[in-house]
């Protein structure tokens, strides 16, 4: 095996095992693969239009060197506009076009596996632009797959924790929900991007110290949520439908409740969709 394979093999090997991994924790109802393809194929769309839409905004957001401080800030605007939102954005963007009226999406684990997978689609032609790059190598490659590419995929995966719940809440006829937790889900894995990013381009040890605690936090949270939405197994729709009929049959005439996180109705202390604790 060559250089040029090694590195290859490197740069794709991490979006491999994440996509097996994710894929593997689908339980319930296994996706289409040829729904699969199309979000990893979405995933490179969106590199696509973020290059675009960063070629717009270099005129706007040119390089600052001047002083620690504006650097500093230049560094935060330069991450937070110019990577992390429209970075996330142009994932959002493939996810919701591709699956929001799918029919295979009908429970909840199965926006967090879109997510992921779109997610793995934008990981993987960065990881290897950044490999083959001048400055890139064996070295990148090993620290990416270890940083960068996981980072990519968890927050897929909030991404589509809070995705499935916007559906949900929709499926209920709550739409106020639906905007809130739509905007969770691009809102939170901007400001998670934004983090990792900005932390770890500041040469600043303290920073690094804090860039190092919220990675592994990232990571340990990224995979509870895999672990525990993997196994909910009751369907999006028709839920509500069958827990009404269940309260009408067993004569109780206290008041429903709902859950704030996805509009569900409940008659326990947890939601059986997105699995919340109701008070």
């Amino acid at each position: 095996m060559n250089h040029i394979e090694i590195l290859l093999l490197l740069s794709l090997l991490p979006s491999i095992a994440l996509g097996i991994m994710v894929y593997k924790k689908d339980t319930v109802e296994k996706e289409p693969k040829s729904l699969l393809l199309k979000l990893f194929m979405g995933g490179i769309g969106a590199v696509i239009l973020t290059i675009l839409i960063s070629s717009f905004l270099n005129p706007i957001l040119p390089e600052v060197n001047e002083g620690i401080s504006t650097k500093y800030l230049y560094i935060a605007v330069n991450t937070f506009f110019k990577v992390a939102l429209v970075e996330e954005y142009c994932k959002w963007f493939f996810l919701k076009k591709i699956t929001w009226t799918n029919k295979n999406f009908n429970y909840i684990y199965d926006a967090i596996v879109y997510a992921v997978f779109v997610s793995l689609g934008f990981a993987t032609i960065e990881n290897v632009l950044y490999v083959f790059s001048k400055d890139g190598g064996i070295s990148v490659a090993i620290l990416r797959a270890v940083l960068s590419v996981p980072a990519h995929a968890f927050n897929g995966v909030f991404m589509g924790y809070y995705y499935g719940m916007a559906k949900q809440a929709q499926i209920n006829n709550n739409f106020k929900l639906t905007k809130k937790n739509l905007l969770l889900s691009l809102l939170i894995p901007i400001v998670s991007h934004f983090i990792f990013d900005y932390l770890l381009l500041v040469s600043n040890l303290i920073l690094l110290v804090i860039y190092l605690v919220f990675v592994i936090l990232l990571y340990i949270n990224a995979f509870k949520r895999i672990n525990q939405f993997s196994k909910i197994t009751d369907s999006l729709e028709g839920t509500n439908n069958i827990e009404v009929l269940d309260i009408n049959q067993n004569n109780n005439t206290s008041k429903p409740r709902y859950c704030s996180n996805c509009g569900s109705m409940v008659n326990s202390n947890f939601c059986s969709i997105c699995g919340k604790k109701v008070e």
